[in-house]
């Protein structure tokens, strides 16, 4: 097992990385937060494939678990479905010592750590990612929230876990296409901020809409191991600098802002949120080409990488108010712009402030009429 702290103003948290660590990891991390009550916030796809496995874990703790299981999919990540996790806590008399576990992806990581955020004040949480996504993204930083029908993740809070337990042996269950979304999340810290990382990728396992890592486990454990513990350090490094997003942070931000149109506009569950956000990498490069702050070398590069691997994307009717409106939306708007991430080469993204959306409307639709395999507006 590999270990990553991440250290922050006043206080720190580990991130255990491995295979078949759970075990171990997760009951050192639960006795050392001091509690006597676990409430584990799960979804039904995750419970059907590991029933009770956190309360197996930590079987010989003496404490109490219960487990929370909530409907799976970005369509409940909503206040709906949020406020069913404060009346389990209710039911189950939760406290403020009461340990919430997230045990799932992204989902139920920004749920069950915006519910710790807010219940009774705040209590503490720990994440137990299932999904690639969840690993390199979401289970690391603190960002947690739940989406609006107007808007991706308009409604949050900034909450650190106190530990991270990341078993890679959950993603033997993974299908192939959530594998992908995920990969695409671990590739965008290379374009940002390691260009050797996303040389490393590129070096790496073969990965489009059929890799089973369960096939491919036993030659590239190793492989997965020590690029997703190189991914986290460069988001961790970022948040350390940066916790509550006031600048360097929402470099993190790069193909999101066209990502999260894409999400909201054609309905949440569509698709998923690393198939929209490697759609908006290769928009975002494509816009940092057009106005020149990237190579051709490098935007070839990185064309060459997403293009064979994206989902195709098909998009309701969209003008220029609706684009307008959906951007702006965006938690990253300000005023009548948008803080846009480009790229000033591979492993450089930098924050265009207050860009137009007017300025980059145009630009949109001959990305469409450019790339009609990436992306359609209907």
């Amino acid at each position: 097992m590999q270990t990553l702290t991440i250290q922050l103003p006043g206080r720190s948290y580990n991130i255990g990385i491995g295979t078949e660590i759970v075990d171990s990891d997760l009951p050192q991390a639960v006795a050392a937060s001091g509690t006597t009550h676990a409430v584990v916030v799960t979804n039904t796809t995750i419970h059907n494939l590991y029933p009770n496995r956190i309360s197996q874990s930590l079987s010989g703790w003496q404490g109490r678990v219960d487990t929370c299981v909530l409907p799976d999919g970005e369509g409940y990540k909503n206040l709906e479905t949020l406020n069913r996790i404060y009346d389990f806590l209710m039911d189950v008399q939760a406290n403020r010592k009461t340990l919430l576990i997230a045990f799932g992806g992204g989902v139920i990581g920004d749920m069950a750590g915006f519910a710790s955020a807010t219940f009774m004040r705040g209590i503490p949480f720990l994440q137990v990612p299932t999904t690639l996504l969840a690993d390199v993204d979401s289970s690391v930083g603190g960002k947690t929230a739940v989406n609006h029908p107007h808007g991706k993740n308009t409604i949050g809070a900034f909450k650190q876990p106190v530990h991270v337990c990341m078993d890679l042996a959950f993603l033997r269950t993974l299908p192939p296409r959530e594998f992908l979304a995920g990969y695409f999340e671990l590739a965008k810290h290379g374009f940002v901020h390691d260009a050797k990382l996303f040389e490393t990728i590129q070096a790496g396992p073969l990965v489009n809409a059929e890799y089973d890592y369960r096939a491919n486990e036993a030659e590239s454990r190793e492989f997965w191991e020590a690029t997703i513990l190189r991914s986290c350090g460069v988001k961790g490094k970022v948040v350390e600098q940066d916790e509550t997003e006031t600048g360097l942070r929402a470099t993190l931000n790069f193909g999101h802002t066209l990502g999260h149109l894409i999400e909201t506009h054609a309905g949440y569950g569509a698709y998923l949120h690393g198939e929209a956000v490697g759609t908006g990498m290769l928009f975002a490069a494509y816009l940092s080409r057009k106005w020149e702050h990237l190579q051709e070398r490098d935007w070839s590069r990185i064309r060459d990488f997403l293009v064979p691997r994206l989902t195709p994307i098909v998009l309701p009717a969209l003008n220029t108010k609706s684009f307008q409106t959906l951007i702006l939306h965006d938690k990253k708007a300000e005023g009548a712009g948008v803080d846009f991430i480009l790229l000033h080469k591979l492993g450089a993204g930098f924050i265009q402030k207050a860009t137009s959306v007017e300025t980059l409307w145009p630009v949109f639709q001959e990305f469409v009429a450019e790339f009609p395999e990436v992306c359609q507006v209907v």
